[in-house]
């Protein structure tokens, strides 16, 4: 059985909500102070954490709040669950993954704002059949379509490939894209006085080949998750159109719903 780490860890002052002003959420704190614990060696590989019991004692937080410090290392590869045993260290590293957290539409805005884009190009082209398809337009019409990669972390190793297509209503925004780091939605809304109301998600696989597997660095062939966003203006017209395609070792996309039992 892995034997387990045991040492003094710096106590974090407490509060289970949001910090206030800019200061990260209580979880993050403990998950990048367990996080800087393995890489410098004070939980060795192949070791045990302290059991939840020990780390809310230790950092004086909720078990929730440890729970969720605890998802972040696995979410990067740094530790395992083992049921009847306790979390594993397994790597001082943590793998490149995306982990993308959506519960309101602010989230979902405040993600795309965060985005490391390098934008390959931008031209207005004719939808074909398939473009047409997730556009919901007539084929031949001509659209503004932006090809982008999306990168993380300070290596700015490449996590996914996206494909934007801009109503030509807006099409102007043109010369502004790649080179201001403003989001197609917000280049958008700010250029033409409009207000995204509405944002549909589509899900969908798909294996990743030619270009889009050298751009991402994967093998031809490798999985890869699709993610179709549609944005809507208040009158319900289509303005922009993203799919985005991650490697399936590099995206997770988690999801909460609260149930309203009064309904």
């Amino acid at each position: 059985m892995p034997r387990t780490a045991s040492t003094a860890a710096r106590p974090i002052a407490r509060s289970d909500d949001l910090a206030s002003g800019t200061r990260a959420p209580r979880y993050k704190a403990i998950y990048e102070e367990l996080a800087r614990g393995i890489r410098t060696g004070q939980y060795p590989v192949m070791t045990l954490l302290p059991t939840e019991h020990e780390l809310c004692e230790r950092y004086d937080a909720s078990r929730h709040t440890v729970r969720e410090a605890i998802r972040l290392l696995t979410e990067a590869g740094m530790v395992s669950r083992r049921p009847g045993v306790g979390t594993r260290v397994e790597t001082a590293r943590a793998t490149t993954r995306y982990t993308q957290r959506i519960s309101a539409m602010s989230d979902l805005f405040q993600y795309i704002k965060n985005a490391n884009l390098r934008v390959l190009d931008s031209q207005l082209l004719e939808a074909d059949d398939s473009v047409a398809g997730v556009l919901g337009c007539q084929p031949g019409q001509v659209w503004l379509r932006v090809r982008a990669i999306k990168s993380l972390g300070a290596q700015n190793e490449p996590v996914a490939y996206v494909h934007g297509y801009v109503h030509p209503d807006y099409a102007a925004i043109q010369p502004d894209i790649g080179r201001v780091k403003v989001p197609l939605s917000r280049l958008i809304e700010e250029r033409y006085s409009q207000r995204i109301h509405e944002v549909s998600q589509e899900f969908s696989a798909t294996p990743i080949e030619g270009e889009m597997a050298d751009n991402l660095k994967v093998a031809p062939q490798t999985a890869g998750l699709v993610i179709a966003r549609r944005y809507y203006g208040e009158q319900g017209t289509l303005m922009l159109a993203t799919v985005t395609t991650f490697p399936h070792t590099k995206m997770k996309y988690s999801m909460s719903l609260k149930l309203d039992w009064h309904e």
